[in-house]
């Protein structure tokens, strides 16, 4: 079954839910029919995700394909170490290359010159226990919205945005005295971290990414000129001076741990371990599980969070509990026309459920009415609420009373600042006499809702 035929599968499974929406919602009868039908298009969507991202892989192959048959000569200037590439570096040999480097730190570690030498061809330095991974200028983006909060988005991860397939990060190992690194690109150990960063929580799907090649206070800044308009002055009259004011927003940059990884010698010398998946998903998805909590609700003293940043919609309170269709069109119109053409909703995936359970009578007398949740029926076209895109983040408050459950507006507003470098320890000696070798990943970011007092971030509060 091909894409289109899964979308009208989808799309008659909706119909089939409709139907079970009654004027006061779902009967508890037809509770766990409707449940059952959304996990069947729950079970859709996953399989659109997997056929799409194997289409990516394949596609993906058959280039690489075409860029390992191009001639890759070796440069044998003595000052480059006699073994440095004067062409492109595979993909292979990136991968083998950081196989040998984390395995050069486990105990009797017996490496082939083979492996040195590739090693060396890749710019890394096996001897030095610090690697710095420079990440690109352009952040990674998915090309389809991520539902899921815990890993099933990463099906989604399928392209690099812009030109991210050439604008490669450049792999360097510290502390050597035979290479300079910088030189090959390693972009597929960079892709792994940098997808489970993406894949995590919601957040770097819909934020705006900023990449510094240093941890400096970076200031953005911010005016409020909304409340200010022209004139009409007669001939030959002075035009008036009307001052615009001008506030910054200041991002830091916060130095996140992932605390160490162990491995085992006998799993970093299996062949079908895939060095650069190991690191990049194991450290990264640490990172990302922090960060995006952070993001969400973090206080200030950490990255302040998009739901600590937002506004109050000051409308009435939804009830403990649930959610109406009021209370989110509610929601919405508190928003400037001028955010809302951009805009998302963002909720806990308990918010969903309700969500998927309420219609709205068209005309009156409507019996049957109109579910708000309605599925995307295209390739890459997201299910909407309201009309509007959502991404779900498990980091946002359950609908308990008290919590701010769902918040709605320009999410493109939320800056996440990178400090550009990512630094991977290897540990060698701390549990050398169990066999085995640590890896820790070191890095910096901040965050911080872009508002200049014109509000494009509400949330709605859950009552007592």
């Amino acid at each position: 079954m091909d894409i289109t035929e899964l979308l009208q599968q989808k799309g008659q499974l909706a119909e089939q839910a409709k139907v079970l929406i009654g004027d006061d919602g779902v009967r508890s009868e037809d509770e766990g029919k409707f449940n059952a039908i959304h996990a069947d298009i729950d079970k859709i969507n996953k399989q659109i995700e997997m056929r799409a991202k194997q289409e990516s892989v394949e596609k993906s192959l058959s280039e690489s394909q075409g860029r390992r048959s191009e001639p890759n000569p070796i440069d044998k200037r003595e000052d480059r170490g006699g073994y440095r590439p004067g062409g492109k570096v595979t993909d292979y040999e990136r991968g083998e290359a950081m196989r040998a480097w984390m395995t050069a730190g486990a105990p009797m570690a017996e490496l082939t010159q083979e492996q040195r030498d590739n090693a060396k061809r890749c710019g890394i330095n096996l001897d030095s226990k610090r690697l710095t991974f420079h990440l690109s200028n352009t952040a990674l983006k998915a090309t389809t919205p991520i539902r899921d909060g815990f890993g099933a988005g990463r099906e989604d991860i399928r392209e690099w945005n812009d030109k991210r397939t050439e604008e490669r990060a450049a792999l360097t190992g510290l502390q050597s005295s035979t290479t300079t690194g910088g030189y090959t690109v390693a972009d597929e150990a960079m892709r792994a971290l940098e997808v489970a960063l993406l894949a995590f929580g919601g957040m770097r799907t819909t934020s705006t990414i900023l990449r510094t090649a240093t941890g400096g206070p970076l200031p953005i800044p911010t005016t409020d000129d909304t409340a200010n308009k022209g004139v009409i002055i007669g001939e030959n009259t002075t035009s008036t001076e009307l001052e615009m004011t001008f506030g910054q927003l200041v991002l830091d940059a916060w130095k996140y741990s992932s605390k160490y990884i162990l491995a085992s010698m006998e799993f970093l010398q299996d062949t079908s371990i895939n060095a650069n998946q190991f690191i990049g998903d194991a450290l990264g998805t640490r990172i990302a599980r922090i960060t995006n909590d952070h993001f969400t609700t973090g206080t200030g003293s950490q990255p302040n969070g998009i739901v600590t940043a937002a506004t109050s919609s000051a409308i009435t309170t939804a009830a403990s509990g649930t959610i109406t269709f009021d209370n989110l069109v509610d929601l919405e119109h508190t928003i400037d026309p001028a955010y809302r053409s951009n805009a998302k909703f963002m909720m806990h995936d308990t918010a969903l459920k309700i969500i998927k359970k309420l219609k709205v009578a068209q005309y009156s007398g409507d019996t049957a009415g109109v579910p708000l949740w309605l599925p995307g029926l295209t390739a890459n076209a997201p299910d909407t609420i309201l009309g509007y895109p959502y991404v779900i983040n498990q980091s946002m408050a359950t609908i308990i009373a008290g919590s701010k459950s769902v918040i709605f507006g320009d999410l493109s507003k939320y800056m996440i600042r990178d400090v550009r470098d990512v630094t991977v320890v290897r540990l060698d000696e701390l549990y050398a006499i169990l066999g085995q070798v640590a890896f820790l990943a070191l890095s910096r970011h901040d965050g911080d809702l872009l508002d200049a007092g014109t509000h494009p971030v509400k949330y709605l509060i859950q009552g007592s």
